[in-house]
């Protein structure tokens, strides 16, 4: 009898640590799943902060903005498209300024596939590299011809135009600055809305810029300027900008310009847009403009909007 109870005593016992011990080992497992879980939802969380993190690189002055490209990704959509029929083939040209400081966005944006004027700023230490790539990957290479602009506090860099110069250092420096780099086909102007305001020197600038068979497109950085006027007058191709992309170097705000480009093409036919050397206009230029030719717009160089 004795021997029956404590037979039936040890069963209970080993049944007790049993279900214990299977208690034990199911928090433990719940915990490290709830533990992986949690180190996963972390990791990802962090992944996707790093993916639209801005990182700042200041290059020869100025600050570029680098964007990752899977967010430029997530936010380019709903394009503007007109509900209006049109009886021709709406032109967009691009025109890039301000090259000649750095090469890794330079290099990024030559590359796109499809026309890009290279507007490179003279006497820059990669103004020839810009203007060698380009030309070999089959873009129009442009001269950024620097001008006074009306505040006297900015500085438009090597090679300028200035008011007080004489009519034959006004003429040395355009030849100079069309001779600094190869490939030449066209100018238009940095800042300059001093000089664009100016008849008498646009007059002696588009007369050296005819002499070499050069296009002339005005920037409009005043809204005063005569420049498109002048050249008209005296038989040099010329053209007007439509829309600068990226005054605000935002994503957003540059889409937006974009969608103004497109419509001003869709209403008149043609429309040029000047961005500068920044990684959100490359990234916006790359996501959009495949989304423009879809909708039936053609991108051409602006050599062929100049008239």
């Amino acid at each position: 009898m004795k021997q029956n109870h404590r037979l039936t005593i040890n069963i209970i016992t080993l049944l007790i640590i049993l279900v214990v011990g299977f208690g034990v080992s199911n928090f433990l497992t719940k915990s490290f799943r709830q533990e992986s879980i949690t180190h996963s939802t972390q990791n990802t969380i962090s992944m996707n902060n790093d993916e639209i993190k801005l990182e700042t690189k200041e290059s020869e002055g100025t600050i570029y903005i680098y964007d990752s490209e899977q967010y430029v990704d997530s936010i380019i959509d709903d394009l503007a498209s007109s509900k209006e029929e049109v009886n021709f083939v709406p032109k967009i040209a691009f025109i890039i300024d301000d090259l000649g400081y750095e090469k890794e966005v330079a290099q990024k944006i030559i590359e796109l596939d499809f026309p890009i004027a290279l507007s490179i700023l003279p006497f820059l230490q990669n103004s020839e590299y810009v203007a060698e790539e380009g030309n070999k990957n089959n873009q129009e290479i442009m001269l950024h011809l620097p001008m006074e602009p009306n505040n006297s506090d900015a500085d438009p860099g090597p090679g300028a135009i200035k008011s007080y110069m004489s009519e034959e250092e006004i003429r040395q420096a355009v030849r100079g600055s069309i001779f600094d780099f190869p490939y030449v086909i066209g100018v238009n102007n940095h800042m300059g809305s001093k000089i664009t305001e100016d008849r008498r020197i646009m007059k002696i600038i588009l007369e050296e810029i005819r002499r070499y068979n050069l296009f002339f497109i005005d920037s409009m950085t005043s809204k005063n300027s005569i420049a498109y006027e002048v050249a008209q007058e005296i038989g040099v191709k010329t053209a007007v900008r439509s829309v600068f992309l990226d005054n605000e170097n935002v994503i957003e705000y540059i889409k937006g310009q974009m969608l103004e480009a497109e419509k001003i093409a869709l209403k008149y036919g043609e429309a040029i847009a000047i961005g500068h050397s920044r990684i959100n206009t490359f990234y916006v230029l790359k996501r959009m403009v495949p989304e423009f030719i879809k909708a039936g717009i053609e991108i051409v160089p602006v050599s062929e909007l100049v008239k």
